[in-house]
């Protein structure tokens, strides 16, 4: 028991530290694109909303919560900060006019093919030390822990 307790704190502790060096690294990735980005600095829940809907165009605001796994409200305000920075549009859905779906505009779909391809620049330079087999397996044990199936465009 003793052994499986030391074990596992092991593994939080290396997990932890790998996280940080993560974060080090895309802040430092931040900062060396920093001065091109300053006027247009977006925050990460912005961020990654562009680039979900980047995958996702025309998805629903309640897919959209579902997807970030944050509330509603939350979503609200981060869409209308991004629609006020005209980088999101807001449709009725014509088979549901009750319903909203949020499409990005030229200016955000260029914005967020930028962020896409700075997350996987940043993921390169970390995770390039791994063999292809051995990302996956990262990946499954991630996912496993994050209790999601393995996306394999992440791979």
């Amino acid at each position: 028991m003793a052994e499986a307790e030391g074990s596992n704190q092991k593994l939080l502790d290396a997990f932890w530290q790998i996280n940080r060096q993560i974060r080090r690294s895309m802040a430092q990735s931040e900062e060396a694109a920093g001065e091109k980005r300053a006027q247009d600095k977006l925050a990460p829940g912005q961020e990654r909303l562009l680039r979900l809907l980047l995958r996702h165009d025309g998805i629903s605001q309640k897919e959209l919560a579902e997807r970030m796994r944050i509330r509603p409200a939350s979503l609200s305000e981060v869409l209308t900060k991004l629609e006020q920075k005209q980088l999101v549009i807001k449709e009725q859905d014509p088979a549901d006019r009750r319903r909203n779906r949020y499409q990005l505009t030229e200016v955000g779909k260029k914005a967020a093919e930028e962020l896409q391809k700075e997350r996987q620049d940043q993921g390169a330079a970390f995770f390039d030390i791994l063999s292809l087999s051995e990302r996956q397996e990262l990946a499954q044990l991630l996912a496993k822990l994050n209790q999601e199936k393995v996306d394999e465009r992440y791979l």
